[in-house]
């Protein structure tokens, strides 16, 4: 018997039978593969790759993401154009392929049509924005609004030709990909997209039939359902995609949510819960950092299956299978959905069937997938390639948004000897991709476990995820044991090396924490001590250093006891974080009380508090117990063990550049695949 009999059971969603309960979120957009006009043609593999894995995974159904259902008003971003009224062609062919990638592998094909309505950002070339009512925002004042609107010019209300208009252009986008091989369509009336603006009474404020009572508000969404049906027939999916919270106050909540599904029965054929807005970036995000439960969405659902008869499914940090299997078993809903899990491991299902879910790369919610996105205060250097098609690499699966297949790389020709000299997660996942590709390994590591410095994350209190990913190395190398012998406890020295008559030697000899000649500097703590020397430390607390490890450390002092100032000299703490993953940080330590300081230069440690220097050039000193600092890391020096090897090397993870997770985990994995 499986230990998933909910999760690996079919369900019957309309005419079809889903061969189990997961299915993948829609996150590529649909047109990003059509034309080249921004050199889509290079990326597009990549996109391919990315719905086609999971249905090569064993998930039941694969959503493709977000296809605007017009190039006028709808249009969220400057993607190709697509023309729904012609069934050829480029185009056509190109989101085809989408179809044929995910039902060539028994997975059931959707695609998800959206129109952004009051989110339309001013795209040169297209019209005013439409949403329920009409609005106009100053162009000075628009960077200020934390709502919906935020950034707009113009909002035009719609009338009843304009939304006759948007009918036509749902059904025949919908016709459109059920011509082109999908098997059904995922409208998306959530997020603060057009439908959920018509749905809320906190964005619909009409006085007509469409606006008022909640019969009013869904009458403009159930006949654009009605219509998109008409045009497909009954042998084609409608899943509706819904925010069962918008997350703000006064927001629309899962129980009108729920009375709106029970109106669109007989109409579509199941719902897909998500919760918040795309306008927000804080707690009422769509995509939750590691800072929000998991299964956050769960409850939403619940209460919405009390409404409905349709199928429910769920969203929302999830990624574990056993959290998965308990909310189906709870009732909580009838499947599961997963977005960046599908990034991190699309091999989900067929782990599971296979039984080897402790294999399964739980995700770790770092957004890494997320940080191409542009953030307007980082002033990075502009390459040239559309964000867009950047999106949706990962951390933890190097393999994610490659440009290749597994297939497509150099096959080994013999198998090889290889040391690897150290086992934090760049050594760890070099030997594993060795000993998968036939090599044999051997691992030495100085100290007495494997982890590197990702052995923080045993005590650091909002770690847990990155922590089951670091247990997972260390498990996966285990299990490779007939290939990776594994010396813990043993220095690699040029004797120790040449013992094991390698023909290729990787370094992965970590970091050591940068100490700058700060005057007092030695009475200060490094952030990674904090984790095994806490007993050590005083109750108020200073960080040097407002970066992201001394964020994370300084938020992690204060959930353990401690108040904690964070100071920086840069224009804002945790600058180089990207978007998203920033954003949650900093909501999370107002939340807990960490005060920063940006705009602040360290002069000076003492044992009783640290002087400062403000951006106008006054000083003061802060009171402190304790001095902690985070001010960068170095690669270790391995110079005298390279020029004592005679056989080829590579350096690898923070031996080479320090840097983060995925860059470590990125670099042993292919520098193992280059040995053949």
């Amino acid at each position: 018997m499986s230990r998933y009999p909910h999760l690996l059971s079919p369900l019957k969603v309309g005419n079809f039978l889903y061969k189990n309960r997961v299915m993948c979120a829609p996150m590529v957009f649909g047109s990003a593969v059509v034309g080249n006009q921004y050199d889509n043609a290079k990326y597009a593999p990549g996109k391919y790759s990315k719905v086609e894995m999971p249905a090569q995974g064993g998930a039941a159904v694969v959503s493709v993401g977000e296809l605007d259902v017009n190039n006028r008003e709808a249009k969220r971003m400057p993607l190709p154009d697509v023309d729904f009224t012609v069934l050829s062609g480029e185009a056509f062919n190109a989101i085809s392929e989408y179809a044929w990638r995910i039902k060539r592998h028994g997975a059931i094909a959707l695609i998800e049509l959206s129109h952004p309505g009051a989110l339309k950002p001013a795209i040169p070339g297209t019209p005013n924005a439409w949403g329920p009512v009409g609005i106009t925002v100053r162009q000075e004042d628009a960077s200020k609004l934390r709502e919906e609107m935020r950034g707009l010019a113009t909002v035009e209300a719609m009338d009843e030709s304009m939304m006759e208009s948007v009918y036509a252009d749902f059904a025949q986008a919908a016709y459109y990909v059920k011509r082109a091989g999908f098997d059904g369509v995922v409208i998306h009336a959530g997020h603060g997209f057009l439908i959920h603006q018509f749905l809320s009474a906190r964005t619909n404020t009409r006085t007509d039939q469409y606006g008022g009572t909640l019969e009013n508000r869904c009458r403009f969404p159930l006949e654009l359902l009605r219509r998109v049906r008409q045009r497909v027939g009954p042998d084609f999916l409608i899943e509706c995609r819904l925010s069962g919270s918008e997350k703000i106050p006064g927001g629309m909540e899962a129980e009108e949510t729920g009375m709106f599904c029970h109106m669109a029965e007989g109409i579509i054929d199941c719902v897909h819960v998500s919760s918040g807005l795309y306008s927000r970036n804080d707690d009422a995000n769509v995509s939750q950092g590691m800072y929000t439960p998991h299964g956050y969405n769960a409850p939403l659902s619940a209460t919405i299956k009390r409404y409905t008869s349709l199928p429910v499914g769920v969203i929302g940090a999830i990624n574990s299978p056993d959290q998965a299997e308990q909310i189906l078993a709870d009732g909580q809903a009838d499947y599961i959905v997963m977005g960046r899990q599908m990034i991190a491991d699309p091999d989900f299902v067929n782990k599971l069937m296979a039984g080897r879910e402790k294999e399964i790369r739980r995700c770790v919610r770092c957004y890494t997938c997320m940080s191409p996105i542009p953030d307007p205060e980082q002033e990075k250097p502009n390459d040239g390639i559309m964000p867009w098609l950047k999106v949706g690499g990962c951390a933890i699966n190097p393999m994610a948004n490659c440009e290749h297949t597994l297939d497509e790389f150099p096959k080994v020709q013999s198998p090889k000897k290889v040391v690897i000299v150290g086992g934090g997660p760049a050594g760890m996942q070099a030997a594993i991709t060795a000993a998968d590709r036939g090599h044999t390994v051997t691992l030495f590591e100085q100290e007495g476990r494997l982890g590197g410095t990702l052995c923080f994350t045993d005590v650091d209190v909002d770690k847990g995820d990155l922590r089951n990913f670091k247990d997972l190395l260390i498990y996966e190398v285990g299990l490779r044991h007939n290939y990776i012998k594994v010396r813990l406890n043993t220095k690699a020295t040029p004797e120790k090396i040449a013992a094991e008559q390698p023909d290729t030697v990787i370094i992965a000899a970590g970091a050591h924490a940068k100490c700058p000649p700060i005057p007092g500097i030695e009475l200060a703590m490094h952030a990674l001590d904090v984790y095994t020397r806490a007993e050590e430390l005083g109750k108020h607390i200073v960080m040097v250093g407002g970066g992201l490890v001394g964020c994370e450390t300084g938020l992690h002092l204060s959930k353990t006891g401690h108040t904690v100032t964070v100071i920086d000299p840069l224009i804002r703490v945790a600058h180089e974080s990207c978007g998203r993953y920033r954003n949650s940080l900093i909501a999370e330590m107002e939340r807990w009380g960490v005060e920063a300081m940006p705009r602040c230069k360290c002069l000076e440690i003492q044992a009783t508090g640290v002087v400062i220097e403000r951006q106008d050039g006054s000083r003061e000193t802060l009171p402190a117990d304790s001095v902690v600092y985070a001010l960068g890391m170095a690669s270790n020096d391995t110079s005298d063990l390279e020029q004592a090897l005679s056989v080829p090397f590579h350096r690898i993870g923070d031996c080479a550049q320090p840097a983060k997770v995925a860059e470590a985990i990125k670099s042993g994995f292919f520098i193992a695949m280059e040995i053949i």
